[in-house]
């Protein structure tokens, strides 16, 4: 029975029998347990994002579906870490107090960060009062560098490059 019926049915000056209320306890809500969190099984880009319940034990329940704009899917990714790989070489400097340059060929794809290491200290190498300018990087393409180290800096220290 509808809440309605039974309103109807329990208004003032009808005489209640057994069915009616068996047709009012079967039409209660019995005290449920709560539910606990369940376990997630399988796969999905989807999720409950929020779930209510009101007093009359309606459940509502709404579905979104995960954002990926913007990600870079991970076969993308096998790519670009494959490009990604940092670069470590010999600089080769003599130490001639005069200025050095070497070309790299890294076949990164993209124009990397490079940094210079002292061999011997492996302190990296920066400007200083001394040095302002130690060396510079001309960028050929996103496949290929050259390394310009002043006449300062080929002084007596040897480098490695490290190109990320």
């Amino acid at each position: 029975m509808t809440k309605q019926e039974l309103i109807a049915l329990f208004s003032n000056g009808h005489l209640v029998t057994g069915g009616d209320f068996e047709n009012l306890i079967n039409s209660m809500k019995g005290v449920q347990s709560p539910v606990s969190d369940p376990s997630a099984s399988g796969t999905s880009v989807t999720f409950i994002a929020t779930i209510t319940q009101d007093a009359e034990g309606k459940i509502t329940v709404t579905k979104k579906t995960v954002n990926f704009n913007g990600f870079v899917p991970v076969i993308q990714m096998r790519t670009y870490q494959n490009h990604d790989i940092q670069v470590v070489g010999d600089l080769g400097n003599d130490g001639s107090n005069s200025e050095f340059d070497k070309e790299i060929e890294h076949k990164k794809g993209h124009y990397p960060t490079v940094r210079l290491l002292d061999k011997e200290t492996g302190v990296e190498l920066r400007p200083t009062v001394q040095i302002p300018d130690p060396y510079r990087v001309k960028h050929i393409d996103t496949d290929n560098l050259a390394i310009i180290l002043s006449g300062d800096a080929n002084a007596s220290s040897t480098y490695q490059y490290i190109l990320d």
